[in-house]
């Protein structure tokens, strides 16, 4: 990339940031083992309440009792890692038919008040109907619920026909009915709602990550380098050290030309693999634009920085990349002082850059004079000792070159 054209900055763009996407297998086990947990005693309780009643309600009786071995089942099953889809549907399986029986049976058997054995299939019915969002999309949870709603009014008044008797409170009756669809219809509302707030989130979660994104390399591009820049001189107002590495590919332009654009993607996209796997976890390494890539190094004092820039340059130099062979990279790193600007810190960077490039490629260029504590004249002069070739040499790869300049 031309020289005038690296230290053109644009205007800073910080990326936008969100939570990342929620829900998992191992979640939804967690959920249903809680709920069983949860489920169970209360099982055990109203059975152990009903029966010693003196009229107890048959579905409590030997329901219940069945609903339990379900839960001891699926506990068993879920802990030792079965299918979660088979278990999802043998208990929403099992949970239909228990809503389905209490809503009847209950009617038609009980010699208790038609809305007494009747309200607690109603409220097992949300209960159910909730299993059902967590199990299956939004669109298929709705038609089940609404069918089985359906159901859950018509079986009480089937069985009151087939029984023969009168509700001894029709409003009231009516009222648990219609309060039991309220609650149904808000929970299809708020399905609805989480779907498209979902949808909404991945689709701008994933304008994000292109926009932030290099997508041939996959590393951050120069709009997501922006605000770790912005970062590390924060620091360095503070206090804390912190350096910037620039580097640039030797020869790239001649890899394009010799073997094609498909050879030269492959090795950029070895290099920026390259450059993340030899970094410390807390650098961030991005791509700059063309064949250059910006290293943000927090806390990196000079010699550190140097060593890293020294580690950087000798990792790509030993490998073989294909076609393209062996290809080495030249670097320029500055150490941030606190009256950097991001374009200030960067354009240092840029100029030690150039004069690696300039002074043969295949080395680190550092503008670390106050930084190492050394005069400009040794600095130079140390420099110039060190820099032998011309600008179009090829220098070893086995042997890079790095040299500090008083800049």
């Amino acid at each position: 990339m031309p020289r005038g054209e690296r230290r053109r900055q644009p205007a800073r763009m910080v990326p936008a940031t969100g939570p990342g996407p929620a829900g998992s297998e191992a979640w939804r086990r967690q959920i249903y083992l809680l709920a069983i947990a949860f489920g169970a005693p209360v099982l055990v309780l109203v059975w152990g309440l009903q029966i010693r009643h003196p009229a107890p309600d048959p579905f409590v009786v030997y329901g219940h009792p069945a609903l339990l071995v379900m839960c001891l089942w699926a506990t068993v099953w879920l802990c030792r890692g079965g299918s979660l889809h088979l278990a999802e549907r043998v208990v929403f399986v099992c949970n239909v038919a228990a809503v389905l029986a209490q809503s009847f049976m209950a009617v038609l058997t009980s010699a208790q008040p038609v809305l007494d054995t009747a309200s607690p299939a109603y409220w097992m019915l949300v209960a159910v109907s909730i299993l059902g969002f967590l199990m299956f999309g939004r669109r298929g949870a709705i038609r089940l619920t609404a069918g089985l709603y359906l159901l859950g009014i018509g079986l009480p008044w089937a069985a009151l026909t087939w029984r023969g008797v009168t509700v001894e409170r029709p409003a009231e009756l009516l009222r648990v009915q219609l309060t039991c669809g309220a609650i149904l219809a808000l929970l299809c509302a708020l399905a609805w709602y989480r779907e498209r707030f979902e949808h909404e989130r991945s689709e701008r979660l994933l304008q994000e990550r292109l926009a932030n994104a290099d997508p041939l390399t996959g590393l951050p591009n120069r709009r997501a380098l922006y605000p770790a820049i912005e970062a590390l001189l924060a620091e360095v107002r503070g206090g804390t050290p912190g350096s910037l590495l620039l580097i640039d590919i030797d020869h790239f332009k001649r890899i394009n030309d010799t073997y094609g654009h498909n050879v030269g993607d492959q090795t950029l996209q070895a290099v920026a693999s390259l450059l993340s796997g030899a970094l410390r976890t807390h650098d961030q390494v991005g791509r700059w634009g063309g064949e250059e890539f910006l290293v943000v190094l927090p806390g990196a004092d000079g010699p550190a920085a140097l060593e890293v820039g020294r580690r950087l340059n000798e990792t790509v130099a030993r490998q073989v990349h294909g076609s393209a062979g062996q290809i080495t990279v030249s670097i320029g790193l500055t150490r941030c002082t606190p009256e950097d600007s991001l374009q200030s810190g960067v354009a240092r960077a840029d100029e030690a850059l150039y004069r690696a490039k300039a002074l043969g490629r295949n080395r680190v260029e550092a503008d670390l004079v106050q930084a190492l504590g050394m005069g400009p004249g040794a600095a130079a002069g140390e420099g110039s000792s060190s820099a032998t070739g011309s600008q179009d040499a090829a220098p070893s790869a086995d042997e890079p070159v790095v040299t500090l300049s008083a800049g």
